[in-house]
Protein backbone atom coordinates (compact mmCIF):
# COMPACT_ATOMS: atom_id res chain seq x y z
CA UNK A 1 0.00 0.00 0.00
CA UNK A 2 1.29 3.29 -0.76
CA UNK A 3 0.36 7.06 0.49
CA UNK A 4 -0.46 8.53 -3.12
CA UNK A 5 1.07 11.93 -2.99
CA UNK A 6 0.06 14.26 -5.46
CA UNK A 7 3.17 16.65 -5.72
CA UNK A 8 5.03 13.67 -6.54
CA UNK A 9 7.40 13.80 -9.64
CA UNK A 10 5.69 13.49 -12.80
CA UNK A 11 7.06 10.71 -15.14
CA UNK A 12 6.79 10.67 -18.90
CA UNK A 13 4.65 8.31 -20.21
CA UNK A 14 3.86 6.10 -23.26
CA UNK A 15 3.76 8.78 -26.36
CA UNK A 16 3.87 12.84 -25.51
CA UNK A 17 0.91 14.82 -26.45
CA UNK A 18 1.98 16.59 -29.90
CA UNK A 19 -1.33 15.25 -31.58
CA UNK A 20 -3.84 17.28 -32.38
CA UNK A 21 -5.52 18.81 -29.58
CA UNK A 22 -2.64 17.43 -27.19
CA UNK A 23 -0.10 19.85 -25.36
CA UNK A 24 3.22 19.62 -26.93
CA UNK A 25 6.09 18.28 -25.21
CA UNK A 26 8.15 20.71 -22.83
CA UNK A 27 6.32 23.17 -20.70
CA UNK A 28 2.14 21.39 -21.46
CA UNK A 29 -0.04 24.30 -22.73
CA UNK A 30 -2.57 23.26 -19.84
CA UNK A 31 0.32 24.61 -17.87
CA UNK A 32 0.39 27.65 -19.24
CA UNK A 33 -3.52 28.44 -19.67
CA UNK A 34 -4.32 27.65 -16.56
CA UNK A 35 -8.11 27.62 -15.44
CA UNK A 36 -9.42 27.60 -19.50
CA UNK A 37 -9.24 23.79 -20.17
CA UNK A 38 -8.15 20.88 -18.31
CA UNK A 39 -7.13 18.04 -20.85
CA UNK A 40 -8.71 15.57 -18.76
CA UNK A 41 -12.21 16.86 -20.14
CA UNK A 42 -11.04 15.84 -23.64
CA UNK A 43 -10.62 12.70 -22.42
CA UNK A 44 -13.97 12.11 -20.85
CA UNK A 45 -15.10 13.36 -23.90
CA UNK A 46 -13.12 10.93 -26.08
CA UNK A 47 -14.08 7.57 -23.46
CA UNK A 48 -17.62 8.63 -24.21
CA UNK A 49 -17.17 8.26 -27.80
CA UNK A 50 -15.50 5.24 -27.31
CA UNK A 51 -17.70 4.03 -25.41
CA UNK A 52 -20.47 4.45 -27.86
CA UNK A 53 -18.77 2.54 -30.29
CA UNK A 54 -18.63 -0.44 -27.52
CA UNK A 55 -22.11 -0.41 -27.71
CA UNK A 56 -22.66 -2.47 -30.63
CA UNK A 57 -21.25 -5.30 -29.34
CA UNK A 58 -23.29 -5.01 -26.30
CA UNK A 59 -25.88 -7.55 -25.54
CA UNK A 60 -28.71 -5.36 -26.26
CA UNK A 61 -27.71 -4.92 -30.08
CA UNK A 62 -27.10 -8.70 -30.06
CA UNK A 63 -29.98 -9.80 -28.82
CA UNK A 64 -31.86 -8.07 -31.83
CA UNK A 65 -29.72 -10.09 -34.13
CA UNK A 66 -30.77 -13.69 -32.07
CA UNK A 67 -34.18 -13.89 -34.22
CA UNK A 68 -33.42 -13.14 -37.42
CA UNK A 69 -29.90 -15.59 -37.61
CA UNK A 70 -31.51 -18.20 -35.47
CA UNK A 71 -34.52 -18.30 -38.25
CA UNK A 72 -32.61 -18.15 -41.15
CA UNK A 73 -29.67 -21.04 -39.94
CA UNK A 74 -31.89 -22.99 -37.43
CA UNK A 75 -29.92 -22.37 -34.58
CA UNK A 76 -30.91 -22.96 -31.25
CA UNK A 77 -30.64 -19.68 -28.68
CA UNK A 78 -28.22 -21.52 -26.40
CA UNK A 79 -26.19 -22.22 -29.56
CA UNK A 80 -25.96 -18.58 -31.04
CA UNK A 81 -25.06 -17.41 -27.51
CA UNK A 82 -22.48 -19.70 -26.53
CA UNK A 83 -19.43 -18.09 -28.87
CA UNK A 84 -19.99 -14.76 -27.27
CA UNK A 85 -20.29 -16.05 -23.86
CA UNK A 86 -16.71 -17.69 -24.40
CA UNK A 87 -15.12 -14.70 -25.65
CA UNK A 88 -16.74 -12.78 -22.39
CA UNK A 89 -14.42 -15.08 -20.44
CA UNK A 90 -11.78 -15.06 -22.79
CA UNK A 91 -11.74 -11.27 -22.35
CA UNK A 92 -12.38 -11.20 -18.59
CA UNK A 93 -8.56 -13.54 -18.65
CA UNK A 94 -6.80 -11.47 -21.51
CA UNK A 95 -8.08 -8.47 -18.92
CA UNK A 96 -5.41 -9.72 -16.41
CA UNK A 97 -2.57 -8.01 -19.09
CA UNK A 98 -4.28 -5.26 -20.45
CA UNK A 99 -4.96 -3.58 -16.92
CA UNK A 100 -0.96 -3.45 -15.83
CA UNK A 101 -0.34 -1.90 -19.59
CA UNK A 102 -2.64 0.59 -19.55
CA UNK A 103 -1.79 1.47 -16.09
CA UNK A 104 2.06 1.49 -16.95
CA UNK A 105 1.52 3.22 -20.92
CA UNK A 106 -1.77 4.44 -21.24
CA UNK A 107 -4.97 3.32 -23.12
CA UNK A 108 -4.08 4.76 -26.63
CA UNK A 109 -2.48 1.76 -29.00
CA UNK A 110 -4.71 -0.74 -26.44
CA UNK A 111 -7.90 0.94 -27.49
CA UNK A 112 -7.14 1.81 -31.40
CA UNK A 113 -6.47 -1.50 -31.89
CA UNK A 114 -9.55 -2.98 -30.15
CA UNK A 115 -11.20 -0.48 -31.94
CA UNK A 116 -9.90 -1.80 -35.69
CA UNK A 117 -10.47 -5.34 -34.38
CA UNK A 118 -14.17 -4.34 -33.11
CA UNK A 119 -15.15 -2.72 -36.62
CA UNK A 120 -13.75 -5.75 -38.43
CA UNK A 121 -15.37 -8.56 -36.65
CA UNK A 122 -18.50 -6.54 -37.82
CA UNK A 123 -17.97 -6.10 -40.85
CA UNK A 124 -17.15 -10.35 -41.75
CA UNK A 125 -20.14 -11.13 -39.73
CA UNK A 126 -22.26 -9.75 -42.72
CA UNK A 127 -20.59 -12.97 -44.44
CA UNK A 128 -21.22 -15.41 -41.99
CA UNK A 129 -22.49 -18.36 -43.88
CA UNK A 130 -21.39 -21.54 -41.41
CA UNK A 131 -21.84 -21.74 -38.03
CA UNK A 132 -17.83 -21.78 -36.88
CA UNK A 133 -17.81 -18.55 -38.73
CA UNK A 134 -20.16 -16.94 -36.09
CA UNK A 135 -18.16 -18.63 -33.59
CA UNK A 136 -14.74 -17.56 -34.34
CA UNK A 137 -16.16 -13.76 -34.86
CA UNK A 138 -18.37 -13.70 -31.91
CA UNK A 139 -15.75 -15.09 -29.79
CA UNK A 140 -13.09 -12.64 -31.30
CA UNK A 141 -15.73 -9.36 -31.17
CA UNK A 142 -16.48 -10.36 -27.53
CA UNK A 143 -12.88 -10.92 -26.28
CA UNK A 144 -11.87 -7.67 -26.95
CA UNK A 145 -14.78 -5.45 -25.63
CA UNK A 146 -14.51 -7.14 -22.29
CA UNK A 147 -10.74 -7.16 -22.24
CA UNK A 148 -10.71 -3.03 -23.38
CA UNK A 149 -14.22 -1.78 -23.81
CA UNK A 150 -15.69 -2.53 -20.82
CA UNK A 151 -12.08 -1.72 -18.45
CA UNK A 152 -10.83 1.55 -19.98
CA UNK A 153 -13.37 4.14 -18.41
CA UNK A 154 -12.49 2.74 -15.04
CA UNK A 155 -9.01 2.37 -15.29
CA UNK A 156 -8.17 5.93 -17.35
CA UNK A 157 -10.73 8.03 -15.82
CA UNK A 158 -9.45 7.60 -12.02
CA UNK A 159 -6.00 8.44 -13.08
CA UNK A 160 -7.04 12.15 -14.41
CA UNK A 161 -9.85 12.93 -11.66
CA UNK A 162 -9.90 12.44 -7.94
CA UNK A 163 -12.00 14.94 -6.29
CA UNK A 164 -14.47 15.48 -9.69
CA UNK A 165 -14.02 11.80 -10.23
CA UNK A 166 -17.62 11.09 -9.79
CA UNK A 167 -18.61 13.36 -12.43
CA UNK A 168 -16.24 12.21 -15.18
CA UNK A 169 -17.39 8.61 -14.80
CA UNK A 170 -20.80 9.76 -15.81
CA UNK A 171 -20.11 11.51 -18.92
CA UNK A 172 -17.92 9.52 -20.12
CA UNK A 173 -20.27 6.27 -19.50
CA UNK A 174 -22.56 8.29 -21.79
CA UNK A 175 -21.55 7.28 -25.05
CA UNK A 176 -22.34 4.05 -24.23
CA UNK A 177 -26.00 4.73 -22.93
CA UNK A 178 -26.71 6.57 -26.00
CA UNK A 179 -25.20 3.56 -28.39
CA UNK A 180 -27.57 1.32 -26.66
CA UNK A 181 -30.39 3.99 -27.45
CA UNK A 182 -29.08 4.31 -31.10
CA UNK A 183 -27.73 0.73 -32.13
CA UNK A 184 -30.73 -1.35 -31.67
CA UNK A 185 -32.93 1.20 -33.51
CA UNK A 186 -30.87 0.94 -35.73
CA UNK A 187 -30.71 -2.43 -36.24
CA UNK A 188 -34.38 -2.74 -36.07
CA UNK A 189 -34.91 -0.51 -38.52
CA UNK A 190 -32.47 -1.80 -40.99
CA UNK A 191 -33.67 -5.50 -40.19
CA UNK A 192 -37.69 -3.92 -41.03
CA UNK A 193 -36.34 -3.01 -44.64
CA UNK A 194 -33.29 -5.05 -45.18
CA UNK A 195 -31.17 -8.14 -44.22
CA UNK A 196 -29.30 -8.98 -40.80
CA UNK A 197 -26.06 -8.84 -42.85
CA UNK A 198 -26.37 -5.06 -43.98
CA UNK A 199 -27.12 -4.40 -40.14
CA UNK A 200 -23.82 -6.35 -39.54
CA UNK A 201 -21.42 -4.06 -41.49
CA UNK A 202 -23.30 -0.73 -41.20
CA UNK A 203 -22.66 -1.47 -37.24
CA UNK A 204 -18.79 -2.46 -38.10
CA UNK A 205 -18.41 0.79 -39.90
CA UNK A 206 -19.93 3.16 -37.53
CA UNK A 207 -17.63 1.70 -35.10
CA UNK A 208 -14.93 2.82 -37.01
CA UNK A 209 -15.71 6.26 -38.53
CA UNK A 210 -17.05 7.64 -34.78
CA UNK A 211 -13.86 6.56 -32.66
CA UNK A 212 -10.93 5.01 -34.71
CA UNK A 213 -9.44 8.28 -34.97
CA UNK A 214 -10.44 9.74 -31.67
CA UNK A 215 -8.82 7.01 -30.00
CA UNK A 216 -5.52 7.62 -31.86
CA UNK A 217 -5.23 11.45 -31.61
CA UNK A 218 -6.24 12.41 -28.29
CA UNK A 219 -5.89 9.32 -25.49
CA UNK A 220 -3.03 10.00 -22.88
CA UNK A 221 -2.51 7.64 -19.85
CA UNK A 222 -2.17 10.55 -16.68
CA UNK A 223 -1.97 14.42 -16.03
CA UNK A 224 1.61 14.03 -14.21
CA UNK A 225 3.12 13.25 -17.33
CA UNK A 226 2.44 16.70 -18.84
CA UNK A 227 3.16 18.67 -15.13
CA UNK A 228 -0.61 18.32 -14.61
CA UNK A 229 -2.11 17.08 -10.83
CA UNK A 230 -5.64 15.07 -11.07
CA UNK A 231 -8.65 17.59 -11.42
CA UNK A 232 -6.67 20.18 -13.53
CA UNK A 233 -3.92 21.76 -10.94
CA UNK A 234 -0.54 22.49 -11.92
CA UNK A 235 2.30 20.51 -10.51
CA UNK A 236 5.03 23.23 -12.57
CA UNK A 237 3.21 26.37 -11.66
CA UNK A 238 5.03 28.79 -9.69
CA UNK A 239 4.32 28.86 -6.14
CA UNK A 240 2.47 31.50 -5.16
CA UNK A 241 -0.84 31.88 -3.46
CA UNK A 242 -3.60 31.14 -5.94
CA UNK A 243 -1.54 27.69 -7.29
CA UNK A 244 -0.67 26.72 -3.47
CA UNK A 245 -4.95 27.19 -2.80
CA UNK A 246 -5.44 24.68 -5.72
CA UNK A 247 -2.52 22.22 -4.37
CA UNK A 248 -4.53 22.13 -1.25
CA UNK A 249 -7.44 21.27 -3.05
CA UNK A 250 -6.15 18.69 -4.51
CA UNK A 251 -7.13 15.46 -1.98
CA UNK A 252 -4.66 13.18 -1.15
CA UNK A 253 -5.57 9.40 -1.58
CA UNK A 254 -3.70 6.36 -0.25
CA UNK A 255 -3.29 3.91 -3.53
CA UNK A 256 -3.10 0.45 -3.02
CA UNK A 257 -1.14 -2.06 -5.03
CA UNK A 258 -2.25 -5.42 -6.23
CA UNK A 259 -0.69 -7.36 -3.61
CA UNK A 260 -2.06 -5.52 -0.79
CA UNK A 261 -5.75 -5.05 -2.40
CA UNK A 262 -5.65 -8.74 -2.31
CA UNK A 263 -5.23 -8.46 1.25
CA UNK A 264 -8.51 -6.56 1.99
CA UNK A 265 -11.96 -8.48 2.64
CA UNK A 266 -13.54 -5.50 0.40
CA UNK A 267 -12.08 -6.82 -2.04
CA UNK A 268 -13.29 -9.92 -2.55
CA UNK A 269 -17.22 -8.60 -1.60
CA UNK A 270 -17.03 -6.44 -4.13
CA UNK A 271 -15.37 -8.38 -6.83
CA UNK A 272 -19.03 -10.62 -5.80
CA UNK A 273 -21.07 -7.62 -5.63
CA UNK A 274 -19.88 -7.13 -9.44
CA UNK A 275 -19.77 -10.37 -10.46
CA UNK A 276 -23.50 -11.11 -9.79
CA UNK A 277 -24.79 -7.37 -11.19
CA UNK A 278 -23.01 -8.77 -14.68
CA UNK A 279 -24.23 -12.43 -14.44
CA UNK A 280 -28.14 -10.64 -14.17
CA UNK A 281 -27.42 -7.61 -15.92
CA UNK A 282 -25.95 -9.40 -19.58
CA UNK A 283 -28.90 -12.32 -18.69
CA UNK A 284 -31.52 -9.36 -19.22
CA UNK A 285 -30.24 -7.17 -21.93
CA UNK A 286 -29.31 -9.95 -24.28
CA UNK A 287 -32.84 -11.53 -23.80
CA UNK A 288 -34.80 -8.20 -23.78
CA UNK A 289 -35.68 -8.17 -27.04
CA UNK A 290 -36.79 -11.92 -27.53
CA UNK A 291 -38.50 -11.78 -24.10
CA UNK A 292 -41.09 -9.24 -24.76
CA UNK A 293 -41.75 -10.06 -28.94
CA UNK A 294 -42.54 -13.73 -27.19
CA UNK A 295 -44.45 -12.40 -25.01
CA UNK A 296 -47.04 -10.95 -27.66
CA UNK A 297 -45.21 -7.68 -27.83
CA UNK A 298 -44.25 -6.08 -31.05
CA UNK A 299 -40.76 -5.71 -31.98
CA UNK A 300 -41.35 -1.53 -32.21
CA UNK A 301 -42.27 -1.75 -28.74
CA UNK A 302 -39.66 -4.00 -27.34
CA UNK A 303 -36.86 -2.25 -28.93
CA UNK A 304 -38.23 1.61 -27.25
CA UNK A 305 -38.23 -0.62 -24.26
CA UNK A 306 -34.84 -1.39 -24.93
CA UNK A 307 -33.91 1.79 -25.44
CA UNK A 308 -35.77 3.67 -22.69
CA UNK A 309 -33.25 2.01 -20.45
CA UNK A 310 -30.12 3.88 -21.65
CA UNK A 311 -32.17 6.79 -22.68
CA UNK A 312 -33.52 6.98 -18.75
CA UNK A 313 -30.33 6.11 -17.26
CA UNK A 314 -28.41 9.02 -18.92
CA UNK A 315 -29.42 11.62 -16.56
CA UNK A 316 -29.48 9.44 -13.53
CA UNK A 317 -26.09 8.58 -14.19
CA UNK A 318 -25.01 12.29 -14.44
CA UNK A 319 -26.53 12.43 -10.64
CA UNK A 320 -25.06 9.57 -9.53
CA UNK A 321 -21.78 10.76 -10.50
CA UNK A 322 -22.27 14.13 -8.93
CA UNK A 323 -23.67 11.72 -5.36
CA UNK A 324 -20.91 9.62 -5.91
CA UNK A 325 -18.53 12.60 -4.85
CA UNK A 326 -20.95 13.20 -1.55
CA UNK A 327 -22.54 9.97 -0.49
CA UNK A 328 -20.16 6.13 0.33
CA UNK A 329 -20.42 4.62 -3.04
CA UNK A 330 -20.96 1.17 -1.28
CA UNK A 331 -24.62 3.06 -0.58
CA UNK A 332 -25.32 3.54 -3.85
CA UNK A 333 -24.52 0.45 -5.35
CA UNK A 334 -26.59 -1.56 -3.16
CA UNK A 335 -29.64 1.39 -3.97
CA UNK A 336 -29.05 0.70 -7.42
CA UNK A 337 -29.03 -3.42 -6.94
CA UNK A 338 -31.90 -3.18 -4.92
CA UNK A 339 -34.04 -1.28 -7.37
CA UNK A 340 -33.10 -3.67 -9.85
CA UNK A 341 -33.96 -6.93 -8.10
CA UNK A 342 -37.53 -5.02 -7.78
CA UNK A 343 -37.52 -3.82 -11.62
CA UNK A 344 -36.75 -7.44 -12.74
CA UNK A 345 -39.90 -9.07 -10.88
CA UNK A 346 -42.17 -6.30 -12.48
CA UNK A 347 -40.07 -7.09 -15.79
CA UNK A 348 -41.86 -10.99 -15.29
CA UNK A 349 -44.82 -9.84 -15.49
CA UNK A 350 -44.74 -7.57 -19.02
CA UNK A 351 -47.00 -8.47 -21.88
CA UNK A 352 -47.91 -5.42 -22.69
CA UNK A 353 -46.87 -1.93 -24.33
CA UNK A 354 -47.33 -0.40 -20.85
CA UNK A 355 -45.37 -2.37 -18.81
CA UNK A 356 -43.11 -3.10 -20.88
CA UNK A 357 -41.75 0.82 -21.08
CA UNK A 358 -42.26 0.84 -17.07
CA UNK A 359 -39.27 -1.67 -17.05
CA UNK A 360 -37.84 0.37 -19.56
CA UNK A 361 -37.80 3.65 -16.98
CA UNK A 362 -36.96 1.14 -14.07
CA UNK A 363 -34.40 -0.92 -14.95
CA UNK A 364 -32.76 2.09 -16.55
CA UNK A 365 -32.82 3.93 -13.66
CA UNK A 366 -31.01 0.75 -11.42
CA UNK A 367 -27.95 0.68 -13.87
CA UNK A 368 -28.01 4.46 -14.81
CA UNK A 369 -26.61 4.35 -10.89
CA UNK A 370 -24.99 1.09 -11.19
CA UNK A 371 -22.91 1.33 -14.39
CA UNK A 372 -21.52 5.15 -13.05
CA UNK A 373 -20.24 3.93 -9.17
CA UNK A 374 -18.67 0.89 -10.73
CA UNK A 375 -16.32 3.13 -12.66
CA UNK A 376 -15.58 4.72 -9.21
CA UNK A 377 -15.88 2.22 -6.53
CA UNK A 378 -12.44 0.47 -7.17
CA UNK A 379 -10.34 3.77 -6.99
CA UNK A 380 -12.24 4.83 -4.45
CA UNK A 381 -11.72 2.26 -2.43
CA UNK A 382 -8.30 1.26 -3.97
CA UNK A 383 -6.48 4.33 -4.85
CA UNK A 384 -5.72 5.59 -8.61
CA UNK A 385 -2.25 4.12 -9.25
CA UNK A 386 -2.35 0.75 -10.12
CA UNK A 387 -6.43 0.40 -10.39
CA UNK A 388 -5.77 -1.34 -13.79
CA UNK A 389 -3.77 -4.16 -12.15
CA UNK A 390 -6.78 -4.36 -9.77
CA UNK A 391 -9.51 -4.18 -12.34
CA UNK A 392 -7.30 -6.92 -14.29
CA UNK A 393 -6.94 -9.49 -11.48
CA UNK A 394 -11.29 -8.87 -11.08
CA UNK A 395 -11.85 -9.13 -15.10
CA UNK A 396 -11.90 -13.24 -15.51
CA UNK A 397 -14.24 -13.33 -12.77
CA UNK A 398 -16.37 -10.57 -13.90
CA UNK A 399 -16.43 -11.80 -17.58
CA UNK A 400 -17.06 -15.64 -16.34
CA UNK A 401 -20.18 -14.43 -15.06
CA UNK A 402 -20.80 -11.95 -17.90
CA UNK A 403 -20.45 -15.14 -20.37
CA UNK A 404 -22.49 -17.26 -18.19
CA UNK A 405 -25.52 -14.64 -17.84
CA UNK A 406 -26.61 -14.91 -21.37
CA UNK A 407 -25.96 -18.84 -21.73
CA UNK A 408 -27.37 -19.71 -18.75
CA UNK A 409 -30.68 -17.90 -19.62
CA UNK A 410 -30.72 -19.56 -23.21
CA UNK A 411 -30.17 -22.85 -21.67
CA UNK A 412 -33.30 -22.55 -19.55
CA UNK A 413 -35.31 -21.19 -22.48
CA UNK A 414 -34.39 -23.97 -24.57
CA UNK A 415 -35.14 -26.62 -21.48
CA UNK A 416 -38.14 -24.54 -20.09
CA UNK A 417 -39.76 -22.80 -23.10
CA UNK A 418 -39.96 -19.72 -20.89
CA UNK A 419 -37.18 -17.11 -19.04
CA UNK A 420 -39.46 -17.84 -15.79
CA UNK A 421 -36.88 -19.28 -13.94
CA UNK A 422 -34.14 -17.70 -14.86
CA UNK A 423 -35.15 -13.96 -14.46
CA UNK A 424 -36.72 -14.80 -10.76
CA UNK A 425 -33.38 -16.11 -9.89
CA UNK A 426 -31.59 -13.01 -11.18
CA UNK A 427 -34.23 -10.52 -9.17
CA UNK A 428 -32.83 -12.92 -5.75
CA UNK A 429 -29.10 -12.33 -6.48
CA UNK A 430 -29.70 -8.57 -7.39
CA UNK A 431 -30.79 -8.55 -3.81
CA UNK A 432 -27.82 -10.79 -2.53
CA UNK A 433 -25.46 -8.82 -4.26
CA UNK A 434 -27.04 -5.13 -2.35
CA UNK A 435 -26.35 -6.74 0.95
CA UNK A 436 -22.72 -8.32 -0.16
CA UNK A 437 -21.44 -4.10 -1.25
CA UNK A 438 -23.27 -3.15 1.96
CA UNK A 439 -21.08 -5.50 3.86
CA UNK A 440 -17.62 -4.30 1.97
CA UNK A 441 -15.84 -1.49 4.42
CA UNK A 442 -13.69 0.91 2.79
CA UNK A 443 -9.87 -0.68 3.44
CA UNK A 444 -7.65 1.47 5.79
Amino acid sequence: MRQGSPFGPGERGSGDMTAAGGPPSGKPAAARRQGRWFYGWTIVAVLSVISFAGGVETNPVLGVFQGPMTDDFGWSRALYTMPMSIGSFLGGVVGLAVGPVMDRHGSRWVMTIAIALMGLTFVLMGAVQELWHHFVLQILGRTVIASTFFMVIGVVVPKWFVAMRGRAAAFANLGQRAGQIAFPVMVERILTFGTWRTAWVAMGVAVWVSSLLPALLFLRRRPEDYGLLPDGADLRAAPDGASAARRRAVPREVSFDRRAALRAPAFYLITAAVSIQSFVTTSIHFHWFSYLTDAGVSSVVAVISVSLSPLISMPVSIAAGFAAERVPVQRLMAASYYLMGVSIALFLFADDALLSYVFGIVFGTATGILFTVMNVVWADYFGRDAVGGIRGMVSPVHMLSNSLGPLTAAWSFDLTGSYALIFTISAALSAVGGALVLLARKPR
